[in-house]
C-alpha cells in the first residue's frame, strides 16, 4: 500500500515539474521573442480600437515614393 502511495506521489510530482518547466519556458520565449512580434500580440489581444489607431498612425508615417 505504501508503495502505491509513493508511486502516485512521484507521478504527480513529475507531472507538476513538467508543467512548471513548460510554463517557465513559455515565459522566457515570450519575453525574449514573441512579445516583440506584432502578429503574435494581435493574435492574443484580438482586434481592438488600439490596433486600428496604431495602423493609421503607422500608415501615416510611411513615406510615399515619388514616381516621375
Amino acid at each position: 500500500m505504501k508503495d502505491i502511495i509513493l508511486a502516485d506521489l512521484s507521478m504527480l510530482a513529475s507531472i507538476a515539474l513538467v508543467i512548471i518547466f513548460v510554463l517557465f519556458g513559455w515565459y522566457i520565449v515570450w519575453k525574449l521573442i514573441l512579445s516583440r512580434s506584432r502578429f503574435v500580440r494581435e493574435l492574443l489581444k484580438g482586434t481592438g480600437d488600439s490596433t486600428i489607431s496604431e495602423l493609421k498612425t503607422s500608415r501615416s508615417k510611411v513615406k510615399k515614393i515619388r514616381k516621375d
